[in-house]
């Protein structure tokens, strides 16, 4: 991880109005030095690196190698691979397929999906020779400078525009990742790659932002979601993406994996110490797991109606970090078992972030139908206030949150009411 690039916190810059950039307002959350710092991972070194470290603690790497076929029993696997031309039988007490969106179990034993509303794509390419950052983005700020482990240029910035966000992620001093996922419910085009190059032409700042930059090909997952109705049978289970994968709005992906990573270990040291697998225990962790791709597919479905309002939608994110991090994050300092056990909606948690993210998607369809922009947040910049504190004020730290949020959501309504009263008095008085 040494080699990679750090995270150095999240930006989301709304375009309600088309304006140039200083204009545009924010919602930031600066990475501030703490245990749970993340990284921009280059998966071509990432991948190589990771496995030279695998062969060093003891693992038997074959690369590359095709997997030709696996017969299946309730106690082994007997593998058929295909290595350095030569044509290999193995037999396996446990079969882990890390396969990604190939899916490879998925596919051989004819497992279902889950039927989920979210519906959304994604195209990105590869850029270099990007303009210096200071060209198209807006100055420091002090509160960045200060808390932040590293300049903005190495956060992941979203451009959100209505139903789709566009990343940009600079993963080393030559190489940046830009991508857009969209709702295919409401966006709808021929040519990937067509749409990915007029998209960015006809926006100012990202036309800016990739002027005279040199492109990788284009590369279009027409279907991204997908939650596997199993992960696991017999002596077989599957990991991350081969499961399961939501969308990149919030970087949930390698969380998720790492969280599966430490229950799977748990499961599968029960079951050599033992010599017998725990049917109920791994039922528990398939019902676990599921219920959380599932809960963030909730949350991410009904994102997309208000995606590029800024109060509507900072003050949403406001609302996760806030059950994110008193109910997940914070506890992990006193009881980091939990870090195996993802983080689940109870029905009032559900209820609201639904009454809420329900009731936004009517002010945004009223106020598109007005013509209004965002107007209870009068900051360029705001910011979320997240942090993983010491002493008292790790206890404070939620209610902090909280009142962040609320009193947000409350300017919010108050505008509305305002909105209403103005234009019910315009009416009279004509």
């Amino acid at each position: 991880m040494e080699k990679q690039t750090k995270k150095t916190g999240l930006r989301f810059i709304f375009n309600e109005n088309n304006s140039a950039l200083k204009e545009k307002l924010e919602f930031a959350s600066p990475s501030l030095k703490s245990v749970a710092n993340g990284y921009h991972l280059k998966r071509a070194s990432f991948d190589k690196e990771l496995l030279v470290e695998c062969q060093k603690k003891g693992v038997t790497v074959m690369c590359p190698a095709e997997l030709k076929e696996i017969n299946i029993t309730p106690t082994e696997s007997d593998l058929y691979i295909h290595h350095e031309d030569q044509d290999l039988q193995l037999k396996t007490s446990w079969f882990i397929d890390a396969s990604g969106n190939f899916r490879y179990l998925k596919k051989k034993l004819q497992w279902k999906d889950k039927e989920i509303s979210l519906n959304t794509g994604a195209i990105t390419a590869h850029f270099s020779n990007l303009p210096e950052q200071n060209t198209w983005d807006r100055d420091d700020t002090k509160y960045w400078n200060k808390k932040a482990i590293g300049d903005k240029e190495y956060s992941t910035t979203h451009f959100l525009k209505p139903h789709s966000w566009w990343w940009l992620i600079k993963l080393d001093e030559t190489t940046t990742s830009i991508g857009v996922v969209y709702d295919k419910n409401h966006i709808e085009f021929e040519d990937a790659e067509a749409f990915f190059n007029e998209s960015i032409q006809e926006d100012p700042l990202l036309s800016n932002v990739t002027k005279k930059a040199n492109q990788s090909k284009v590369n279009h997952i027409s279907s991204l979601p997908y939650i596997s109705s199993k992960l696991h049978k017999d002596n077989v289970a599957v990991i991350g993406d081969a499961g399961a994968f939501i969308d990149p709005l919030f970087s949930p992906g390698l969380e998720l994996i790492c969280q599966q990573n430490e229950y799977l270990t748990h499961l599968l040291i029960d079951y050599f110490k033992y010599s017998k697998k725990n049917t109920k225990a791994w039922n528990k962790y398939e019902k676990r797991f599921l219920k959380t791709y599932l809960d963030r597919v909730y949350v991410y479905n009904k994102l997309y109606h208000f995606i590029d309002s800024y109060d509507l939608f900072s003050n949403a994110i406001q609302l996760l970090f806030f059950g994110y991090q008193t109910f997940a994050v914070l506890p992990l300092k006193y009881i980091p078992g939990k870090i195996k056990s993802p983080r689940t909606f109870r029905i009032f948690e559900k209820f609201l972030i639904g009454w809420v993210f329900n009731r936004f998607k009517k002010i945004s369809s009223k106020r598109k139908k007005q013509h209004r922009l965002s107007t209870s947040i009068k900051h360029p910049t705001y910011y979320s206030r997240v942090s993983i504190p010491s002493g008292v004020l790790y206890f404070l730290k939620p209610i902090q949150l909280a009142f962040l949020w609320l009193s947000n959501y409350v300017k919010i309504e108050l505008s509305e009411i305002y909105y209403f009263k103005k234009q019910t008095k315009s009416i009279k008085g004509k």
